[in-house]
């Protein structure tokens, strides 16, 4: 039986493949869903407005970035929005103990690989179910950032610690280009590097990984600690937002990521789906939600109107996965 009888048949020559169409349905929606929040309220297309939306998705868009390396292996990252408050709340904490924003970010940094250090161990070395794994931790990470902040914020006045969440360069957020940065390394560590491989491998099929040396194991360790550190990154970011650290920051931020990377393509069961995927679903989903706030819409109906995005880009996802080869 020939590769093609097997895949299905491929695009003629100039027809696009099914990732591009995708894309394309991706750039519609967005496009549709602009205009029509534009016409909606006058406001939504204001520089204002746009400089609020981009500052709004910019630490999504972080989280989203990793959760979607996650996903590749076919694993899932619940503790990221939890992991936000903790790993801030660490920051903020060793911040006001040594007056260093230099420490205050890696302690930042280097808690949010922490809590990814533990995902990664129990899932990658001790084969668990990352569902659960991050469950825990979600709790976990939670319940100590309540007992860092004693269940209150700390006001942060450091201006080199609020530089990146807290400084525009205009209307446009400086966090904006930074974020493209990070996308550009991550498009190079996942496209171009032997980790990248073993990323779509892992996810692919974790024993025929392992049997071809990969070291699937070891993979999901790294997976891990890089979403970890994604989350410290937007830790330092959001606490530059508000000016302060919040034990409630990043509060359903882990619903809010895995809703835009499976819109952007990336397939629950592993090895399928790529980044840019993920920067158009965190856009698309971005701009729906500050449509929504603009709007006047009620919040528990926005909330309502995310869990039917999220069940309806689950089910086109299961969909799309069936009658494919194994």
């Amino acid at each position: 039986m020939t590769s093609t009888s097997i895949e299905g048949k491929k695009p003629g020559k100039g027809a696009l493949n099914s990732t591009e169409m995708r894309y394309l349905v991706l750039l519609g929606l967005i496009v549709l869903a602009a205009v029509s929040f534009g016409v909606a309220n006058d406001n939504f297309f204001s520089l204002v407005n746009i400089g609020i939306l981009l500052r709004s998705i910019a630490v999504l868009f972080l989280l989203s970035m990793g959760m979607t390396i996650v996903m590749l292996t076919g694993g899932i990252d619940l503790s990221v929005g939890s992991n936000v408050a903790f790993s801030g709340g660490i920051g903020v904490v060793v911040l006001g103990a040594t007056g260093s924003a230099v420490l205050g970010f890696l302690a930042a940094l280097g808690a949010g690989m922490a809590i990814g250090a533990i995902n990664g161990v129990f899932i990658g070395r001790l084969r668990l179910s990352a569902f659960m794994v991050t469950l825990a931790t979600f709790a976990l990470a939670r319940g100590l950032a309540l007992v860092l902040y004693k269940a209150d914020s700390i006001a942060v006045t450091d201006s080199v610690f609020l530089w990146l969440g807290g400084t525009s360069w205009g209307n446009i957020p400086v966090v904006i280009p930074f974020v493209g940065l990070a996308f550009i390394a991550l498009s190079v560590v996942l496209y171009g590097s032997t980790f990248g491989r073993d990323v779509y491998a892992t996810g692919a099929n974790y024993n025929t990984s392992y049997v071809l040396g990969r070291r699937p194991g070891r993979t999901l360790i790294w997976v891990y600690v890089l979403s970890g550190f994604l989350a410290g990154l937007s830790a330092i970011i959001t606490v530059g937002r508000v000016s302060s650290g919040q034990p409630w920051a990043g509060l359903y931020l882990e619903f809010d990521a895995i809703t835009a990377v499976i819109l952007g393509g990336t397939s629950l069961s592993g090895g399928r789906g790529r980044l840019l995927g993920t920067i158009l679903g965190v856009l698309l989903y971005g701009i729906i939600v500050n449509g929504l706030v603009l709007t006047g819409t009620n919040p528990f109906l926005q909330s309502l109107i995310k869990g039917l995005i999220l069940l309806g880009v689950v089910l086109l996802d299961t969909m799309t996965q069936r009658g494919k080869p194994a």
